[in-house]
């Protein structure tokens, strides 16, 4: 056996000395502190005992700026310490930098400089890659003016909540009051806010999810937590509540109680977007007493979630359902203790947490007002024919059930379905008659229509044998609500229904027309114009996609519901924004699946509401698709009017109509309109005659419509921040010249081919394409390729004003 010789105290590492620069573990850091140990070190392992040093460091990377870590030198492998470059003994002309180098490095230093002292001094906005309007400085004023962010930010559909909040978070990250970030949003919408803040604020995402928690079981051991590994995470709110998600979380939260460590929070900050899916149910108010809002699984999971979050902030377009119970349910979760779930409101407390802008507000920001149009079409004689056999059936089972005019639930849903395709009624009834009876229907009353139907409608997938609509259905059956119609005359409207399968209705029939005329008004040629159309089920959008294709529109149509996947998703979304030039795609089907966080205002400023919810939240946010910031047309959206109301059917359809046209044109916040349509569509359609006043009064109305109204004091506010941002921005150098020259100093001194001016024929900014850069610089490229052209990169700009879908803008947060 062979001995190896000891190794002598000199060849040891020596410790650094406090002030020093040295290279620990991959990363950069300098010595804060040096201290030597009381114990030597084992002679067994060492051949000669000496004392250790546990040396302090605080990271110098700039996306690590102000972390710390502590070692023990002698223990460390592959560490370094940078050589004292000290002064030169000899100054001479060649050791002089250029000018140009000189005032790069003096800027890159201004900017990677945070003043945490001056909550005024913001530098996110700068660090973005968003055009930052002044109103959405105003979450990040608060943010930065309290000890613990709690906001409910609640502006109108399209005015950019995603960037508020991204542009606090940003802020909090660089002040070091923030390390950890979980976001919860819609399933749908995961991979958006990857996305944006990748591209808009340089900050990496990781999806956690059962894919992830396979991947990271493999790579790190079937212990391995991602919300220990991640700093930063992005969850599905459909994801959260299982199982599965809750044993990772509760190994997370048993950190916060023990009592042996110093955290006091799981995460540091909390970002829950679309909050009005997580708010509980509305309560009921039977007896005219004050009731109680029920929570979900979503909403437990997510208010555990909360308790354990420092900062959080809600995003909602629609945060109010008109009941206050409900409402301060959701605003017990984002601060719990100046909200208590039921209690009265304290009106200058929901101010101080809640942002809340309309479109109509912003005056000067280019918003136009959307115009309101009908498409009008002529009932053919079979519908109405068959709708009123629907109706005689529904009356007279009711009447036989010693119900109303037509009291039962079923009399919605199916008149419903009806008035959205006859392809999804004749589905929805023959479903329904090969279904087992599973319990009885409970009487319809606000509440159970409300949860099904109306205002409390789910935000999931409607269509199929899962959804609450078909439960209630098939619920119903144990009171038999057809009791009227015979076995020949069910058959007789499935068979008619399901003779649509491959033909258009009158409605259908007239969208066509209308799609010819905006995207081919030759009949071949097709225009630089697109048009969304949203329909509420599934079985409608797969009826409307069959015609349209079989008229010509195959290639140029894109479908998104509720069983597509993310990554096709984002594909379709990505080919419909893209400039029609360059895409084929003119006409965009979706459910209501597609109705959140999807912007698809580039290029498209029409929409057909094919049929229209019961729901006025759903309704909004379709619109919000294309009625939003960066929308430079008018926004025209279209319900589909009879030429007659003089029939059933024609009567409904118009009913609906105006419903729609109610809702297009509120001003105010949806909670005050909620109750009112509730109402007018079970008066209209069950027959239920209107109540004079609430069952319940909800003192806290008056007080959220108030809070949720803005006023002047906002808007002088917004003048003050945008004074701000101006200065600020003057005293940062930040120009679009001063960015390019610390750009061509990095590439110089990196011995990197410096950018080519090419131009570009939208803008007179300076536009460059990037050169084949070597492996560190990689992750600057992120984001300059687009999803429909992945190996081709995208001509940069340091002007935030010359930016659009084909050049990007490169910012102090870009990688």
């Amino acid at each position: 056996m062979t001995i190896a010789p000891e190794r002598p105290a000199s060849a040891l590492p020596p410790a650094p000395e406090s002030g020093q620069i040295v290279n620990v573990r991959g990363s950069t850091w300098a010595v804060a502190d040096v201290r030597r140990q009381g114990l030597p070190r084992s002679p067994a392992d060492e051949g000669t005992a000496g004392l250790a040093h546990v040396v302090s460091l605080q990271s110098l990377e700039e996306d690590r700026l102000g972390e710390e870590l502590a070692v023990v030198w002698e223990l460390e492998v592959g560490h370094t310490v940078a050589p004292d470059q000290g002064l030169p003994d000899v100054v001479t002309a060649d050791g002089f930098d250029d000018p140009n180098t000189l005032a790069a490095y003096v800027d890159a230093v201004r900017w990677g400089a945070v003043t945490s002292a001056d909550a005024d001094s913001y530098q996110a906005p700068f660090r973005s890659g968003a055009n930052v309007e002044a109103y959405q400085l105003e979450p990040l004023r608060r943010a930065l003016q309290s000890s613990r962010t709690n906001l409910l930010l609640a502006d109108d559909v399209g005015l950019g909540k995603t960037i508020e909040a991204g542009l606090v978070i940003q802020e909090l990250l660089l002040r070091h009051r923030a390390r950890s970030v979980v976001i919860v949003c819609p399933p749908s919408l995961r991979l958006k806010w990857q996305a944006e803040m990748r591209d808009k604020f340089g900050l990496d995402f990781v999806i956690v999810d059962s894919e992830l928690l396979a991947q990271t079981r493999r790579s790190h051991g079937l212990a391995a937590n991602p919300f220990r590994l991640h700093p930063r995470v992005i969850v599905s709110m459909a994801w959260l509540p299982s199982l599965r998600a809750q044993r990772l979380l509760r190994s997370v939260y048993a950190d916060v109680r023990d009592t042996s460590l110093a955290r006091r929070f799981a995460f540091d900050v909390l970002v829950v977007d679309e909050a009005h899916h997580v708010a509980p149910a509305s309560p009921s108010a039977a007896s005219g007493h004050r009731g109680y809002a029920v929570d979900s699984a979503r909403t437990t999971a997510t208010r555990t979630l909360a308790e354990r979050c420092e900062h959080r902030l809600f995003l909602s377009a629609t945060p109010h359902n008109g009941y206050s119970e409900s409402f301060t349910a959701l605003l017990e979760m984002i601060d719990g203790r100046r909200f208590s779930r039921g209690a009265l409101l304290d009106e200058t407390a929901l101010r101080e947490v809640t942002v809340r802008r309309l479109k109509a507000e912003l005056t000067g920001k280019g918003f136009r007002p959307r115009r309101i149009a009908a498409l009008d079409f002529t009932p053919s004689d079979d519908e109405q024919a068959r709708f009123a056999t629907l109706d005689r059936i529904l009356t007279e089972s009711a009447r036989a059930n010693a119900k109303g005019r037509s009291g039962d639930i079923v009399s919605l849903l199916l008149k419903k379905r009806f008035l959205s395709s006859p392809w999804s009624f004749a589905r929805t009834l023959e479903l329904y008659e090969h279904a087992a009876t599973t319990g009885a229907l409970p009487d319809l009353d606000d509440e159970y229509y409300q949860e099904i139907l109306g205002s409390e409608a789910s935000d999931e997938e409607e269509g199929d044998v899962e959804h609450p609509e078909f439960t209630a259905l098939r619920q119903s059956k144990a009171s038999d609500p057809l009791v009227s119609a015979s076995a020949q005359e069910i058959s007789a409207l499935v068979d008619w229904g399901r003779g649509y399968e491959h033909r258009p209705d009158s409605r259908l029939t007239r969208l066509i027309e209308f799609l010819d005329a905006v995207c081919r008004p030759d009949g071949k040629t097709w225009t630089n114009e697109r048009v969304v159309v949203f329909t509420e089920y599934a079985a409608t959008l797969d009826w409307i996609t069959r015609v349209l294709s079989q008229r010509g529109y195959r290639d140029v149509l894109g479908v998104i519901q509720g069983s597509t996947p993310p990554e096709v998703r984002e594909d379709i979304r990505a080919a419909f924004t893209e400039d029609p030039s360059k895409a084929p795609v003119r006409v965009l089907l979706a459910t209501d699946s597609a109705g959140e966080g999807i912007d698809l205002q580039d290029h498209c400023h029409r929409l057909v509401n094919f049929d229209v919810p019961f729901n006025p939240s759903r309704l909004e946010q379709r619109i919000g698709r294309i009625d939003r910031y960066g929308q430079d047309q008018v926004p025209e959206i279209y319900h589909f009017a009879p030429d007659s109301t003089s029939s059933t059917y024609a009567a409904d359809m118009d009913f609906m109509r105006r419903i729609a046209e109610k809702v297009g044109n509120v001003a105010q916040d949806l909670g005050s309109v909620y109750q009112v349509i509730d109402a007018e569509v079970q008066e209209h359609f069950a027959g239920r005659p209107r109540k004079k006043g609430r069952a319940a009064p909800d003192s806290g109305d008056a007080i959220i419509t108030r809070a949720l109204a803005g006023g002047m004091e906002l808007n002088r506010r917004l003048t003050e921040l945008s004074q701000t941002y101006a200065e600020r921005k003057v005293e940062m150098h930040l120009t679009p010249g001063n960015a390019r020259r610390v750009v061509d100093a990095a590439l110089a001194l990196t011995a990197q081919p410096p950018l080519v001016e090419v131009g570009d024929e939208d803008t007179d900014a300076q536009v460059f394409a990037v050169p084949a850069l070597g492996p560190a610089w990689q992750p600057a490229l992120d984001g300059l390729a687009t999803r429909l052209e992945p190996d081709v990169l995208r001509p940069i700009t340091f002007d935030e004003t010359a930016q659009h879908n084909g050049v990007v803008h490169v910012h102090l947060g870009t990688p």
